[in-house]
């Protein structure tokens, strides 16, 4: 009787291509990503993808198949579809000196710190090449400037060069073109821009690309990837022969991430394909290119390996950036938070794939064309209906991709109220004295609140408006399933700022209208939450309560100063 073969294990964390296929774990065949790096003949490829997409598998998986080694790894590649192309494409294998260098660990709070560790990695690469110190092709210059930075001991000047003396090097012993292979080239641009050394970083990254790809006579191609293009600040400048790839375009749309047809081959094979509609409800929504669709591996994997609906791939890295920029937004764009929140589109919204961090270092306020652009690259939006207005901007539609973002931006919706003084349960109880009626509590609590958190939403002459969207975003992460929460939508004569609707119909429903004052005297602030009040009572706000069947209403004005706030209520029956 014939054994069953064995199952192929699942992949998390393996990165490194060889060590999948030997190990027999489950591989979606993504191998004709060669076939396309070798039919684009621009010699600089730059593809952005978000995190965790597949990226250092694929640059792992050209390594093996480009570089010249004494051991033959054509066999890695023969059950491949990459094989099934032809000669012309196997001739390819094993042919050229490769390159290959990561910056995804190169995170650290201080530049020192940071040039330390890039030499580190750039030493290791070296160190792969030490061959040639043994070879008479090399110049005795060459070799002690090798030696140098292979020993960490090259100062600054000479380890910015070092891609362009290993390319040359490597040319001159081999006589073959060179391929290079850079993973994650912004990870240490990230953290520059988090932790208050970007310009330092900045240059560094534009001497070390620029000199060694820059019209490279030896360079056969560069694959480089990342999340960003960090384009504005000339790190390519001058690159006439670079191809940008990023979420929006169509070259390698598909080489990164898994499409539909793959997870459910995986879901099939694994015998978990009953729920295929759940996983896509949870895990797909996104688009690359004009219309293909993509599933986010990490998830995937660890789905098919837990066997739970659940996060993943929010879970693995810093969202640092992300809540930094969506804190910097004014109130017109969290009141568009409002709509991606609750399910909904952004239509016509103008993108710019060279957004960069220049465009949100210091800035008080962040842009939302700025906004949605890093939102759409780094994978937390995606892209429908993707075309160019009449003066040439690429404009889109937006929409936030699947339940699993979801799941982020409530978290981080709920921390922009959090300090060492109000804690996730004083919000919580802070939003339950609301909605159960107790005012003189509420009164206090949300006063405390406007006290300890206002000036992290103030971006100018609006903060009060921006700190009252703000306010809406936590209620609907806060207090959903519970209640419906609706803002500016029309009700009797006009559109209340906020109306909490129970779906117990049997408790109160809150209608609040938010206003400002340029005068913090008392006076001055309670004749407007008095106008409020009369407002909310002349429009008859509360007709869709009532419409409901709910039976009683909380008319609650809140009135601002700065961070001083006046608030007044009135109960009415239905």
């Amino acid at each position: 009787m014939r054994k069953m073969d064995r199952k192929k294990g699942i992949p998390i964390g393996i990165d490194d291509f060889k060590d999948m296929i030997m190990s027999n774990g489950y591989f979606v065949d993504k191998s004709l990503f060669i076939k396309e790096v070798i039919d684009d003949i621009s010699k600089v490829k730059l593809i952005t993808r978000p995190r965790r997409f597949g990226k250092t598998l694929n640059l792992s998986m050209l390594r093996y198949f480009f570089e010249k080694t004494e051991k033959d790894n054509s066999r890695l590649f023969k059950d491949l579809k990459i094989w099934r192309e032809g000669d012309s494409y196997a001739k390819e294998q094993g042919q050229y000196p490769v390159i290959n260098l990561t910056f995804k660990d190169v995170k650290y709070g201080k530049f020192d710190d940071c040039l330390e560790r890039l030499k580190i990695e750039i030493s290791r690469e070296y160190k792969r090449h030490d061959y040639i110190l043994q070879s008479n092709k090399i110049k005795q210059t060459d070799k002690k400037a090798f030696e140098s930075i292979m020993n960490r001991e090259a100062g600054y000047v000479i380890i910015s060069a070092a891609l362009e003396m290993l390319i040359d090097v490597l040319k001159e012993f081999h006589e073959k073109e060179v391929i290079v292979l850079i993973d994650e080239y912004d990870t240490p641009i990230n953290h520059g821009y988090i932790c208050g050394y970007y310009d330092d970083i900045i240059d560094f990254m534009r001497n070390f690309l620029g000199s060694g790809l820059k019209g490279n006579p030896h360079l056969k191609t560069a694959v480089i990837t990342g999340i960003y293009r960090v384009a504005k600040e000339s790190i390519f400048s001058g690159f006439n022969n670079i191809e940008v790839c990023s979420v929006i375009h169509n070259a390698f749309a598909d080489k990164f991430g898994f499409t539909e047809k793959e997870v459910e081959d995986m879901l099939k094979y694994y015998n978990m394909d009953v729920k295929t509609d759940d996983v896509k409800e949870w895990y797909n929504g996104y688009i690359f290119g004009d219309n293909t669709i993509i599933y986010n591996p990490w998830s995937i994997l660890n789905y098919v390996k837990q066997k739970k609906l659940q996060p993943y791939w929010v879970n693995t890295s810093s969202n640092d950036i992300i809540r930094d920029v969506l804190t910097k937004t004014a109130s017109s764009v969290k009141k568009k938070m409002e709509i991606l929140v609750e399910g909904g589109e952004l239509k016509d919204e103008v993108i710019n794939i060279d957004t960069n961090f220049r465009d949100i270092r210091n800035r008080k306020i962040i842009s939302e064309e700025v906004l949605w652009s890093l939102l759409l690259v780094s994978g937390y939006l995606k892209a429908e209906d993707l075309h160019h207005s009449e003066y040439g901007d690429t404009v889109c539609s937006l929409k936030i991709p699947n339940k699993e973002i979801l799941k982020l931006y409530r978290d981080i919706i709920s921390g922009w109220f959090e300090t060492e003084e109000v804690t996730p349960d004083k919000i919580k109880e802070l939003l339950k004295e609301l909605v159960e009626g107790d005012m003189e509590k509420f009164k206090e609590g949300f006063q405390y609140l406007v006290s300890k958190t206002f000036s992290y939403f103030d971006v100018g002459e609006n903060s009060a408006e921006n700190f009252y969207h703000a306010f809406i975003l936590g209620l609907l992460v806060n207090i959903e399933g519970k209640y419906k929460i609706k803002s500016n939508r029309e009700s009797g004569y006009g559109r209340p700022d906020v109306m909490i609707i129970p779906e117990d119909h049997t408790k109160k429903g809150v209608v609040m209208e938010f206003k400002t004052v340029r005068s913090g005297d008392e006076r001055a602030l309670e004749t407007k939450a008095d106008e409020s009040l009369e407002q909310i009572k002349k429009m008859n706000y509360t007709a869709e309560l009532a419409g409901s069947g709910i039976k009683e209403a909380l008319e609650v004005a809140v009135v601002f100063h700065g961070k001083k706030v006046w608030i007044k209520y009135d109960v009415k029956r239905l």
